[in-house]
């Protein structure tokens, strides 16, 4: 919702962004000094590869869901809908799916890249927490889908629980995450008491209720009385407790809580918008993503996929050699061998260069047929032929590994990295997610008209060349959503 997490009156942490956008371009220094220290080799190419993998995993997550947890509706488990459709409603966004799982560690976590998200709750926890309680867990999850930061949550957790790498790393902007979404959750269950219970029964279980959470708090005051034991919150991904309730009192006293709960009061009895089922709306031009986001999109897909070629031990920019030239210099021999092909060694010795070679008259190329003084017409065989063949497709190989990992993300959750950062989708005109085989197309026209629709992209800027053949739309999820949304309402 604008309202609550931009503007004066924003429940956002005040450095919650400007630590996101210093996090990414550190992360990887961050990650090789860990690495340094544990031993570890962990370098671009493993982010990059850890980053596709749990798109993928993510993604396919919501069908293992729905075949190992319970889901929760309006006649299953009543009590946990009514509490998520209330927040849903005061935050504005469309209700998630609701799971409820097996999990000794996360009482509640937030799941997904786009709507409709995920919401897991663990038996664990379910029913330890009161009914004020859980309405502050689930607001603080809920907060998180609302504000943005699930879909890069998910990558980095896919259970919702960061292992200390993570913390370490991202840790300066999760906290302030935590910071943001707890204020949300306040909201939801409307009491400061409940804020405190449930963050203590998250922290200490059943035994939570035998602590005298006032006492508990009051150790903040030791906290910052020494700069040295401040240190240790660098090592979660969650602020200490005691200092969540703090900032907990100092936003309840704060102009901005009465404006937040004035919203939240006023929405909280409707009902949260619908999605609209796929095939329900049409795609507008205006839904469409400029050239700019596309491209900004596209440059973080170049450098994952550059840092996945390093990985497989390939270069990004591959020099193309004449072998066809190369073989008339003096001590250069080529074998047309299978096994020179595979890189194995050829039996046949090589012969020795002659004293003449030197005055050797150039060899003339056309196509792949040598044609020399000395020896006549030289056609190669089969074998070089594929060789030369292998080599030259080389020089295409970044082109040909980019298009690949755009069309697997695609087919599979339906954005890449790149277009998750910018917050795109492709999809088809209709809302609908599209085919296996219509993405592979999409991207079989990239990878060899993509000169093509450079030149066109001048004219057509938001629908390109690839988009209209293939009969797919790459949409900004924030404005194509609330306007299919809003429709659906009406």
């Amino acid at each position: 919702m604008v309202e609550l997490f931009d503007g004066p009156g924003s429940l956002r942490h005040p450095t919650e962004r400007l630590a996101f956008w210093l996090t990414l371009p550190l992360a990887i220094p961050a990650a090789l000094v860990v690495a340094f220290v544990l031993h570890e080799s962990i370098g671009a190419s493993q982010v990059a590869l850890f980053i596709v993998a749990a798109m993928i995993y993510v993604t396919l997550a919501r069908g293992r869901l729905l075949g190992t947890s319970v889901q929760v509706h309006e006649n299953q488990y009543p009590r946990v809908f009514a509490i998520v459709k209330r927040a849903c409603a005061a935050l504005d966004i469309p209700m998630p799916a609701i799971f409820v799982r097996d999990d000794n560690n996360v009482p509640v976590a937030a799941l997904g890249f786009g709507d409709p998200y995920a919401l897991v709750l663990s038996t664990k926890w379910i029913e330890t927490f009161r009914d004020d309680e859980l309405a502050f867990m689930i607001g603080k999850e809920l907060g998180h889908i609302a504000s943005g930061h699930t879909r890069y949550l998910s990558l980095l957790s896919v259970n919702g629980n960061e292992n200390p790498l993570i913390a370490f790393v991202f840790g300066p902007w999760l906290r302030r995450c935590t910071y943001t979404c707890d204020k949300v959750g306040l909201l939801c269950c409307d009491s400061l008491d409940a804020a405190m219970r449930a963050i203590s029964v998250a922290n200490f279980h059943e035994f939570a209720r035998a602590i005298d959470r006032e006492i508990f708090a009051q150790q903040t005051a030791e906290i910052n009385s020494d700069s040295v034991l401040r240190w240790g919150a660098w090592l979660g991904s969650e602020p200490y407790a005691t200092t969540r309730i703090a900032s907990l009192r100092e936003f309840l006293a704060s102009p901005s809580y009465e404006q937040a709960k004035a919203i939240f009061v006023q929405d909280a009895e409707s009902e949260p918008p619908a999605l609209a089922a796929p095939g329900t709306g049409t795609v507008q031009v205006r839904d469409c993503a400029g050239w700019w986001r596309r491209f900004a999109a596209f440059s973080i897909d170049a450098i994952v996929v550059a840092a996945i070629i390093g990985a497989s031990g390939g270069d990004v920019v591959n020099v193309h050699v004449d072998k066809k030239a190369a073989a008339h210099r003096p001590g250069v021999t080529f074998s047309s061998n299978l096994n020179s092909i595979a890189g194995k060694p050829s039996h046949s010795p090589s012969p020795s260069p002659s004293p003449s070679a030197s005055a050797a008259p150039d060899a003339v190329d056309v196509g792949p047929v040598v044609i020399t003084n000395g020896s006549g017409v030289s056609v190669p065989s089969f074998d070089s032929f594929v060789d030369d063949v292998i080599d030259r497709s080389k020089s295409f190989s970044f082109f040909f590994y980019l298009a690949v990992y755009l069309a697997l993300l695609v087919a599979v959750a339906g954005q890449t990295f790149g277009m998750t950062i910018a917050g795109l989708r492709v999809v088809t005109p209709d809302f609908k997610r599209p085919t296996v085989w219509r993405v592979i197309w999409r991207y079989v026209v990239v990878f060899f008209a993509w000169w093509l629709i450079a030149i066109l992209s001048i004219f057509w800027r938001r629908i390109l060349l690839h988009d209209r053949l293939s009969g797919t739309r790459v949409v900004k999820v924030e404005r194509a959503l609330a306007r299919v949304a809003a429709r659906t309402a009406e």
